[in-house]
């Protein structure tokens, strides 16, 4: 099976990607079939790639004022791509220089942020890019109570924490092998999370035990969190961090047998594992 990343995009996969770094749909075709078949004149670029005759020298021009076309100038005119190598180091490039712009401008205007305040943040991906930023930011510990699908983003971010000397200590709620010391096997807690919370997944990571991001995740990708320095709440996702790894221990201490025993006999056991009621 070929992986996903050795997967040729297609012509309409490209379009919209040219489209997303400043290209016209006319602009995108004209260039990709440059690509394909040059050098050509105005009216076989037309019909090659779609473009109206009435659009296409208009189309044309802007090409020549980004830099992607290069014209012969004969009877009639001739026009082949800019080797799209060349194209892309220099869009890279400005786009580099935009972006490095933009740090020096706002530099001087981020503002200082109250560390007491809560804020909030939607949707899955959004949440695990902050987890993911904030274990970049780490210069002593992570604390994390993790599942496979937010691992196959935030493994890399670990791994190279740990490799920083950063202490790790991982939960981990399912099979994914994190490959660092201190990352726990925790499945069975997530089985039993899961029933409790009908599919949710309570997620929770903590930078040096004062930044905190804390969220609920489905697996659609939808999803809400916070992020935090309010000690009391990084303090107390640190600890629920340290609980559920030692909650782990005492039960492979315990035997699955013993424990699946107790959670049938013991009231407060049952009351505790019971699922959660929560709106649609």
């Amino acid at each position: 099976m070929i992986g996903e990343e050795n997967r040729v995009p297609t012509d309409e996969e490209l379009l919209g990607q040219m489209s997303a770094v400043g290209f016209s749909q006319y602009e995108a075709r004209a260039y990709l079939a440059l690509l394909k078949r040059s050098p050509v004149n105005g009216h076989e670029l037309s019909r090659n790639a779609g473009v109206p005759p009435s659009k296409i020298y208009e189309t044309l021009g802007r090409l020549r004022n980004k830099g992607a076309v290069l014209a012969y100038e004969s009877e009639p005119t001739l026009y082949a791509p800019v080797p799209y190598a060349e194209l892309l180091a220099r869009m890279r490039q400005d786009v580099e220089g935009t972006f490095r712009d933009l740090e020096k401008g706002f530099e001087g205007l981020a503002p200082e942020y109250d560390a007491g305040l809560t804020w909030s943040v939607t949707g899955g991906g959004n949440v695990v890019d902050l987890m993911a930023r904030a274990v970049g930011r780490a210069q002593e510990s992570v604390f994390a109570a993790l599942w496979d699908a937010e691992l196959v983003t935030l493994a890399s971010p670990l791994r190279e924490a740990h490799g920083r000397g950063i202490e790790l200590q991982v939960a981990v709620y399912g099979g994914f092998e994190l490959g660092v010391p201190n990352a726990y096997d925790l499945t069975l807690c997530g089985t039993s999370a899961q029933e409790r919370l009908g599919g949710r997944r309570l997620t929770v990571l903590v930078v040096d035990r004062k930044e905190a991001v804390v969220a609920e995740l489905t697996d659609g990708g939808s999803g809400e969190g916070i992020r935090t320095e309010n000690r009391v709440m990084s303090l107390l996702a640190t600890e629920y961090v340290k609980d559920e790894i030692m909650g782990m221990t005492l039960i492979d201490e315990l035997g699955e047998e013993r424990y699946w025993a107790l959670r049938e006999k013991r009231p407060e056991l049952i009351s505790m594992l019971k699922p959660e009621q929560h709106g649609p």
